[in-house]
C-alpha cells in the first residue's frame, strides 16, 4: 500500500516537473521512488538461523555423539556441514546431513580426540553456536 502511494505521488510529481520543464527534478524524484522500493523489498527477507543440540557432554573415544538441530529460513536439502573447532579455526569435519522438510537436521559424529571438543554446524552460510563434547579414554 505505502509503495503504491509513493510510486503514484513520484509520478503526479514527475509529470508536474515535465510539464514545467523541470525534466531534471523528475529524473531523479522517479530514482528516490524506484530506491525505496528495493530498500522495502528487501526488508522482508527472511533471518537465516541454525541450532544445535548434542545428545552427550561427555563421551568415550570414537563413540557416536548425535547433534540434532532446527533450522529457520534454510531451504530443505541443503546441505548442513559439521565443524570442529582446531587451532581456533572451525575446519569441516567429515559428517554432512541435509535439512529436511520439517526444517531440522541430525548428524553424528565420530571423535578420538580426547579433550573438549566443540562443534558447530553451518549450513546456507549460516554457522550455530558451539556445543561441547569432552571425549575421553
Amino acid at each position: 500500500m505505502r509503495t503504491q502511494f509513493i510510486r503514484r505521488s513520484a509520478a503526479v510529481v514527475a509529470g508536474i516537473g515535465l510539464a514545467a520543464g523541470g525534466l531534471g527534478l523528475a529524473g531523479a524524484l522517479q530514482a528516490d521512488a524506484a530506491t525505496t522500493h528495493v530498500t522495502l523489498a528487501s526488508a522482508s527477507v527472511a533471518a537465516k538461523s541454525i541450532t544445535i543440540k548434542s545428545d552427550k557432554t561427555a563421551a568415550k573415544a570414537w563413540a557416536k555423539v548425535s547433534f540434532t538441530g532446527r533450522t529457520s529460513g534454510i531451504a530443505k536439502n541443503t546441505v548442513v556441514q559439521v565443524q570442529r573447532l582446531e587451532n581456533g579455526k572451525w575446519v569441516n569435519f567429515p559428517a554432512t546431513t541435509k535439512v529436511t522438510s520439517r526444517a531440522t537436521y541430525s548428524v553424528w559424529v565420530q571423535s578420538g580426540r580426547v579433550g573438549v571438543n566443540k562443534f558447530r554446524v553451518v549450513a546456507a552460510n549460516t554457522a550455530s553456536a558451539a556445543a561441547s563434547v569432552t571425549i575421553t579414554r
